[in-house]
């Protein structure tokens, strides 16, 4: 009798690819209305990162956005994406909420966000959801450059969950994914250039939002609206 290796992945990895894979068909059974790309895309490119090889090459950057009649869905279903990925761990993903941080100086930010992101890291936390990353003020999401780069990231064992709340009311079902993509880095590039914005945002350079959209749109996702979730609490 033969005995095969499993391509030289070691059975802790199998085991957190096949827990991963379990939760993403929990939540897929729980949130019905979703595109089945969303789903497809994300497992597969989740999976791929926990099944590569260590070290690995980079970290895994997974971009979320939704218009706001799914709000709720967005920080719910980023949350648990993200936890999946984790739960070999058995931790939960780091949580940063981007709303709350707002108005703040982006230099203090931009501190806190690095301080909360390499702490959790250090400490076994292998996974992050920014919640509301078109909130952060401008110049403090530029700390994501360490954290997203495709070569030189700070931490490339882990994964982060971004996600963006367009200002329309309705996402089409029918939007195809490059059309999503452009959608977000369009809104992105409003909301962190514009001269109107408010000053706390510290206006970026449109160079420099280019350089940060390459590290941030690895794969960018649609959510869409959940009936079964309504009043707060997630499914």
């Amino acid at each position: 009798m033969k005995f095969y290796s499993s391509n030289n992945v070691s059975s802790v990895e199998t085991t957190a690819v096949q827990e991963f894979q379990n939760k993403m068909k929990q939540l897929q059974s729980k949130y019905q209305s979703q595109d089945e790309k969303l789903w497809k895309r994300g497992t597969t490119f989740l999976e791929r990162h926990l099944n590569s090889s260590l070290p690995r090459p980079q970290p895994a950057i997974l971009l979320l956005t939704a218009a706001q009649d799914a709000e709720e869905v967005l920080k719910c279903l980023s949350e648990q994406i993200a936890d999946a990925y984790s739960s070999f761990r058995s931790v939960r993903a780091i949580r940063i909420d981007g709303t709350g941080k707002a108005a703040q100086d982006s230099d203090l930010v931009k501190q806190e966000v690095d301080q909360e992101l390499s702490d959790g890291f250090r400490n076994g936390q292998n996974a992050a959801v920014v919640h509301r990353f078109e909130s952060l003020p401008a110049g403090s999401t530029l700390i994501f450059y360490k954290y997203c780069d495709h070569e030189n990231a700070a931490f490339k064992d882990v994964a982060l969950v971004l996600t963006v709340l367009l200002e329309e009311k309705t996402l089409a079902a029918s939007l195809g994914l490059k059309e999503i993509e452009e959608k977000v880095r369009d809104f992105l590039k409003v909301k962190f250039t514009n001269s109107n914005t408010a000053s706390s945002y510290n206006h970026m350079d449109p160079d420099k939002l280019n350089g940060l959209w390459s590290r941030i749109s690895h794969l960018v996702l649609p959510v869409q609206p959940e009936n079964a979730l309504k009043g707060g609490s997630c499914l």
